[in-house]
């Protein structure tokens, strides 16, 4: 086996500093099944919870550059030039950290570094792969309309020297197609998410009754207010049931508001262990209003749990309605209410959508055998 420092792999994630998701744990998952085949992960990002995550689990980590400005819509379109300037910094910076390190490999996960990395990357000899978190139907939006969008062109151009760019589900696939106008390039494929089959320990909190549990940032869009409004109807109705809220957000305040009148919700907070929470529940919950591939519904149900989710995005690739988990409409309380009622009153109900979670994961999800199957072959092509 070559050594280590031929085969380093760059894992380069920048989120918004509050977001902690799926896609923020995703270079920590991929970097632990990588070191198993002989790579050095390191990760870099500006995130100091993604920085924290991967420190706590193990993995060499840098520092990295990143803009809090990442709106150029509408008017800021007119400040490109000063984006381009960014771009060149950003450049110069990849070129030195690929120079010093040595890397054979950067697997980039963020619109600025798409751009600034890939020209490094490329420049420096590098194999460069992207993942897209649900973010490029976004970017390429109106990037065909000559007076629009020059971020989202610049991007594209970008993409056109990835050796590979992988999206999270077919959903993806179609709504960057639809903005394409035509087929996606040959260097896209689709690939998705997992998560390591591990044992993890339930944690120890007081609960009696039925248990329901959200993995979520605190914000509107991850349909938090919907569970809340639902969970105070089922909680009238059944008066030993909770609903453990892990998470953090910029709207933490407003839900607490909302909320403020039923104990039986509990807001637990960031954690590093969130699936300790999700394995000592009984009913995993996921009501976000859009999704590219959802990383905390697959860990549910490779926990084995009874899913009840919205059917947006690439959801239905992970739940069967009726099959291991309910899908509801967005942004609906009532149906989201009927769905926890539904598996509230069913044991067996329950039992049965477990068993099936548990063994579509084992078929379709197993992080393992994605890694070794779809994303070291990217890396190892020539």
């Amino acid at each position: 086996m070559a050594n280590n420092n031929s085969r380093r792999v760059l894992l380069v994630r920048n989120p918004a500093f509050h977001d902690f998701g799926g896609g923020e744990r995703f270079p920590v998952n991929l970097g632990h099944e990588l070191e198993k085949h002989g790579y050095e992960p390191v990760v870099i990002s500006r995130s100091p919870k993604v920085l924290h995550y991967a420190k706590s689990q193990g993995l060499h980590t840098i520092r990295g550059w990143w803009w809090q400005q990442q709106d150029w819509s509408g008017k800021r379109a007119l400040l490109f030039p000063i984006y381009l300037c960014w771009q060149l910094i950003l450049f110069l910076w990849y070129l030195q950290l690929i120079l010093r390190r040595k890397p054979t490999t950067i697997h980039l996960q963020s619109k600025d570094d798409f751009i600034a990395g890939t020209f490094a990357g490329r420049l420096l000899g590098k194999r460069v792969v992207w993942t897209d978190h649900a973010d490029l139907k976004y970017i390429f939006a109106n990037h065909t309309i000559w007076y629009k969008n020059p971020i989202g062109k610049l991007v594209y151009l970008a993409s056109k020297f990835a050796h590979a760019i992988t999206l999270v589900s077919q959903s993806e696939e179609t709504a960057i197609i639809a903005n394409f106008g035509h087929p996606a390039p040959s260097n896209f494929t689709v690939i998705h998410n997992g998560v390591p089959d591990e044992q993890v320990s339930p944690i120890k909190l007081s609960k009696t009754g039925i248990t329901f549990c959200a993995t979520s940032r605190l914000v509107t869009a991850k349909g938090i207010g919907e569970l809340i409004t639902a969970f105070q109807k089922i909680h009238s109705e059944n008066p030993d049931t909770t609903l453990w809220l892990v998470g953090d957000g910029p709207e933490r305040e407003k839900f607490r508001a909302q909320a403020a009148s039923e104990p039986a919700i509990v807001f637990l907070g960031h954690s590093d262990e969130p699936l300790r929470y999700v394995a000592a529940c009984d009913i995993f919950v996921h009501p976000s209003y859009h999704e590219g591939f959802s990383l905390s519904l697959v860990e549910a149900a490779m926990l084995g749990k009874p899913i009840v989710a919205c059917n947006v995005g690439g959801n239905p690739e992970i739940i069967e309605n009726n099959k291991n988990g309910l899908l509801v409409h967005e942004k609906s309380a009532d149906e989201l209410h009927s769905a926890l009622q539904t598996l509230l009153n069913n044991a067996e109900l329950r039992k049965t959508y477990s068993k099936n979670a548990r063994e579509s994961f084992a078929k379709e999800f197993d992080w393992s055998k994605i890694v070794r199957e779809r994303f070291i072959p990217l890396y190892e092509k020539h």
